[in-house]
């Protein structure tokens, strides 16, 4: 723009001295000192329009790069949000995932939950039903010891055995006056005897009755201060009857001791 202004002024003086040329010679300097002026005039103008025009380029140019500054300071701000919110997207993703997960867990325990609580549910049915087949079920236990009176026997016959010192009789189903057990209810049975003798060199020996019929016999020869004992289980109708008896030519020695004992209990009725 510049070159073409002073182009446009060289032209302009051209012109002029063409003028001068062809008139008047006082008309012609008076024209001439008039042109002069404003030829300087428009020039001064024009150079201070140049001037201003390039501060004014100036200021644009550092505005601009100021705007640029800016420009390359919000796309890097940029950048970083956009891996700050990529990175965010991320943890979403697997919390999101971890949620699942957890809700499968949740969802896994609520079932196991369940299931136990049928469990439980059963278990608590068959307890009531064990606990109302055990509060129907007679309470039957008993046992008792021989004798104080030390020397029991011999006999030349087979004598019953009659145990006289009752320690329990749950039931009441042992009699301590004929030494009989009678079987309330029809079920299993277990019974045990002890038998103690401390005369050397005589026989001991006891048998167990079920009804009128010898099931157990056990007999041993006293060597001093003897003992045996023996255990079974009898399945037994109501009203079926336990009992004990001394073996013929047989003796045995008890005292506060419960050296000789009968016991016995129902494990279920049948």
């Amino acid at each position: 723009m510049r070159g073409t202004l002073l182009l446009v002024l060289l032209l302009c003086l051209s012109g002029t001295s063409a003028e001068e040329e062809s008139g008047g010679a006082d008309q012609g300097l008076q024209t001439s000192g008039q042109t002069k002026r404003d030829i300087w005039d428009e020039l001064r103008d024009l150079r201070d329009m140049v001037v201003e025009q390039k501060v004014e380029l100036r200021n644009t140019k550092a505005e601009l790069q100021t705007q640029r500054d800016k420009v390359a300071g919000l796309e890097k701000e940029n950048t970083v949000q956009a891996a700050e919110l990529a990175a965010l997207v991320s943890r979403v993703t697997t919390s999101e995932k971890e949620v699942q997960e957890q809700k499968k867990e949740v969802t896994a325990l609520r079932e196991e939950l369940d299931i136990s609580k049928t469990e439980l549910q059963l278990t608590g049915n068959t307890l009531v039903e064990l606990q109302s087949k055990i509060a129907d079920t007679p309470k039957l236990a008993f046992s008792a010891g021989l004798s104080t009176s030390g020397k029991i026997g011999p006999f030349n016959t087979e004598t019953p055995l009659v145990y006289t010192r009752v320690f329990t009789n749950i039931g009441g189903a042992y009699n301590p006056i004929t030494g009989i057990f009678t079987a309330p209810v029809k079920g299993v049975y277990y019974f045990r005897f002890t038998s103690f003798n401390n005369k050397k060199d005589e026989w001991m020996a006891v048998n167990l009755y079920h009804d009128s019929q010898r099931i157990l016999h056990n007999s041993e020869k006293a060597l001093g201060h003897t003992l045996f004992s023996n255990a079974l289980i009898l399945q037994l109708e109501q009203g079926g009857l336990v009992h004990m008896r001394l073996h013929q030519n047989c003796g045995l020695y008890d005292d506060r001791n419960s050296l000789n004992t009968f016991s016995g209990f129902l494990l279920f009725p049948l």
